[in-house]
């Protein structure tokens, strides 16, 4: 009788033992075919990582950044300065070999900048005007939505004066270069940047 019971629990305890190696071998075959599955389908072309919630929220982050005009995302309060300065200037057509000369001297004198420096930026700043002169005046806000807290209002001021000197290079203003200073002064006086000594 002993050994009717011992040979009965023999065969339960091996029955459970091979329902354990069924159980394994089912989750290493299921292993598998999900293995095999993202390899074909990274074959086919998928990219696997945006499955990934953290490559998304990466790449969605970085979209937001970069998916605007560049002319839209500077930083810096002189780049930013830089740029509608040069826009302003380029409502009258292109810029002349002497007016290009001004506008670096002023850079150099009033952003504290090398003269190697002051032409970089003027280069770049007229490299993203290019393709944004039209109602250049509407991009003002845009363009120093970034960099207007670093604006004081003593720089607002020097920043309006060098445009002013701008665009008197070749005489009177045009109107849409009025309406570019017209613009900068609105934008700043939104922001609420006090004690400036605002020109009528």
């Amino acid at each position: 009788m002993e050994n009717l019971k011992e040979a009965g629990y023999r065969i339960h305890k091996d029955s459970g033992a091979d329902l354990n190696m069924h159980i394994i071998i089912a989750a290493i075959s299921a292993l598998a075919a999900l293995v095999w599955a993202l390899h074909s389908l990274q074959n086919s072309g998928v990219d696997l990582n945006s499955f990934n919630p953290f490559t998304w929220a990466r790449r969605r982050k970085w979209q937001k950044q970069y998916g605007v005009k560049p002319i839209y995302n500077l930083p810096t309060a002189t780049k930013a300065a830089a740029v509608i300065i040069v826009g302003a200037l380029k409502q009258e057509g292109e810029i002349s070999r002497e007016q290009k000369q001004t506008v670096i001297t002023l850079f150099t004198d009033n952003f504290n900048l090398e003269n190697q420096d002051a032409a970089d930026l003027f280069s770049s700043s007229s490299h993203l005007v290019h393709d944004n002169q039209l109602n250049f005046d509407q991009s003002v806000p845009h363009i120093l939505k970034l960099s207007m807290k670093q604006f004081t209002p003593e720089m607002v001021v020097t920043f309006l004066s060098l445009l002013e000197r701008v665009v008197t290079l070749e005489g009177e203003p045009t109107k849409s270069q009025t309406d570019i200073i017209d613009r900068v002064r609105e934008t700043f006086k939104r922001a609420n940047k006090n004690n400036i000594n605002w020109k009528n």
